[in-house]
């Protein structure tokens, strides 16, 4: 059974040309963010150099953990934002061409956008505890005295450096614009002008009314071995059973003209006599 008919497809929407431009410009934004937290990781291993250099005798387990963690953040920040990046890329043009899969793989990527927010928030969460006092009562820590006569981490964290001052605004605004424009492209990927792009309706399902039509044959066989008779066009062969929904005239000798294929001239006087020789059982 062959598969039904698909209807022409119509123009593309203008919501799905703005979506894809916007879901472009997501990927570069990604990028960028990518990008700045790679900028951000040598800035801050520059800072470790800078504080070793002041500090020689600091703790080599300080200097190592400073590394690792910046090693760590940079990979929890930058590897989301550059695999998303590539996966936006990738079914950008599929979505202007209007693959309905590529769309899919659209949302299932902005609902990934906010689980990788919400990780990395909780990430960053982890770290405050670090930055707070505990409720110890009257005794500290045993290494609180040694974090806090650190000669190493009063030179790295001292004073203000006017690039963290620039990064982590930039970073935010980044990535509440990620945001913005991945709910926009996921608005305007589902409204019905772009669904009924996505997903055609099949010939049947595009016509008004009945999603059927028995077109009418203008010659059909009155039984097995005999030759077809002329029917009238617009009317059912005989003994064919009507379709659901058919409409039916009640006089459809009305619609007939004289002298149309399959008309009746009807009687015009008394039918003639047998001929002589013609059988008695005929007659």
């Amino acid at each position: 059974m062959s598969p039904p008919a698909t209807a022409p497809r119509p123009p593309r929407p203008i919501t799905v040309t703005v979506a894809f431009w916007l879901q472009l410009a997501v990927v570069l934004v990604l990028l960028g963010l990518a990008a700045l937290t790679v900028a951000e990781a040598v800035h801050f291993d520059g800072q470790i150099d800078r504080a070793v250099r002041l500090v020689p005798d600091a703790d080599p387990a300080e200097v190592a953990g400073e590394r690792q963690g910046n090693v760590a953040m940079t990979l929890v920040l930058g590897v989301p934002a550059v695999l998303l990046a590539v996966w936006l890329a990738a079914t950008a043009v599929p979505v202007r061409r209007g693959v309905n899969v590529a769309r899919v793989l659209v949302f299932v990527a902005s609902g990934g956008q906010l689980l990788v927010c919400f990780a990395q928030c909780c990430c960053g969460g982890f770290l405050v505890p670090a930055l707070t006092m505990p409720d110890i009562g009257d005794e500290p820590p045993q290494d609180w005295d040694e974090w806090e006569t650190s000669t190493f981490f009063d030179t790295l964290y001292s004073g203000t450096d006017p690039w963290d001052d620039l990064f982590f605004p930039a970073a935010g605004l980044g990535v509440l614009t990620v945001l913005a424009l991945s709910a926009t492209v996921v608005l305007l990927l589902a409204l019905p002008p772009a669904n009924r792009w996505f997903v055609p309706r099949t010939a049947n399902e595009a016509l008004p009314g009945p999603a059927w039509v028995m077109p009418v044959p203008a010659y059909a066989p009155t039984g097995y071995g005999y030759p077809t008779a002329p029917l009238v066009p617009g009317f059912l062969p005989p003994n064919q059973p009507l379709p659901p929904g058919y409409l039916i005239c009640p006089d459809p000798a009305a619609h007939l003209t004289p002298g149309a294929p399959g008309t009746s001239p009807g009687p015009t006087g008394p039918p003639a006599a047998p001929p002589d020789d013609m059988p008695d059982h005929l007659r």
